[in-house]
């Protein structure tokens, strides 16, 4: 049995503006829209909050008017766990 946990594009987008025309990544957008960021370890893609919320944004490029620029780009979490982000940027 599939459930589905709610994101408000519109919140994504203004979050997406925030970051005024510069580039941002997966993790940034997550990191602000739910308070933190931190790695799904041992998670499979198709469980992770993370990896599912970078499917959301690229579903929604033009609604949001942005494009991926790099993808699988090392980083940290919050907790300084190694993981992994795309990083996008404002069209136009």
């Amino acid at each position: 049995m599939k459930d589905v946990i709610e994101v408000d594009l519109k919140r994504v987008l203004e979050i997406v503006v925030s970051f005024n025309g510069k580039e941002f990544s997966t993790a940034d957008v997550i990191r602000v829209y739910s308070g933190g960021f931190y790695c799904n370890s041992n998670i499979l893609p198709n469980y992770s909050f993370n990896a599912l919320f970078g499917k959301l944004l690229q579903r929604n490029v033009k609604f949001l008017g942005i494009a991926e620029m790099k993808k699988d780009v090392n980083i940290n979490d919050d907790l300084g766990h190694p993981t992994t982000t795309s990083i996008w940027r404002v069209l136009g």
